[in-house]
């Protein structure tokens, strides 16, 4: 079985695969990493594992998914099943990439547009023929609400919450329907403008924000709440199958 973790600013995600099919999921705050990772293995058969973080990792959880038989520690070197065509990819977010990898395989010799909505939003693009293109980058929702407090004297910390005012009756109402309703027009734009550029694409939604924009989008649209650790599994079964 295999072995994944996705480590990134506040919290670890944890998942088992047995092939394709993921057999146990947990996330936790970082700090309990290892824990959760000695938890795992104790748990399941674990032969394989692979590590993706975003951020510093702590060196004793790397000694010990170190201690499998096969380890993949991710970067930009790590072998992967579709081409990267970013210009700069040892800056690429390794979360990025395996998201890219788990929509491919998802849509084979499809376009796809995956959009992952966590504390920043991504949009990133891979075409029929399996390259990862690149995309854009863009603050989250609770970013763009913080951003407003910190940066202004007078405009208060608000809470995530989609008003059903077109505009809002009070300063809440008004930072939530700039923040959020603007968040998801821009996202809304952005797949229009990729479908006129590139024909039919599937897209795919990923993040804590992603019910979100679901619910309010008028495009078809695949959620996909594992998609960073189906990626991961199919690099790490990508790399085993080489050797």
């Amino acid at each position: 079985m295999n072995l994944i973790a996705d480590i990134g600013n506040t919290r670890i995600k944890i998942a088992v695969y047995d092939g394709d099919q993921q057999i146990t999921f947990k996330a936790t705050p970082r700090r309990f990493a290892l824990n959760m990772l000695k938890k795992a293995v104790d748990s399941y058969p674990i032969t394989c594992a692979i590590l993706c973080n975003t951020s510093d990792v702590d060196k004793a959880v790397v000694e010990y998914l170190q201690s499998n038989k096969i380890f993949i520690h991710l970067n930009h070197k790590t072998p992967i099943p579709i081409i990267n065509g970013y210009s700069s990819p040892e800056m690429l977010g390794k979360d990025r990439i395996a998201a890219a990898v788990g929509a491919k395989k998802r849509f084979q010799n499809q376009s796809i547009l995956f959009i992952d909505m966590g504390t920043c939003i991504t949009m990133n693009f891979v075409n029929s023929t399996g390259e990862f293109i690149g995309g854009n980058i863009s603050p989250g929702i609770k970013m763009r609400l913080r951003a407003m407090h910190k940066f202004t004297a007078r405009l208060p910390i608000v809470e995530v919450g989609i008003p059903k005012t077109h505009f809002g009756a009070d300063t809440n109402e008004a930072m939530q329907n700039g923040a959020i309703k603007g968040t998801f027009r821009e996202i809304d734009g952005f797949i229009q403008e990729t479908k006129e550029k590139f024909g039919a694409i599937n897209v795919i939604l990923t993040g804590g924000d992603a019910d979100m924009f679901e619910n309010y989008s008028k495009n078809k649209i695949f959620v996909a709440p594992y998609l960073v650790l189906e990626g991961l599994n199919e690099i790490l079964k990508y790399n085993v199958d080489k050797n």
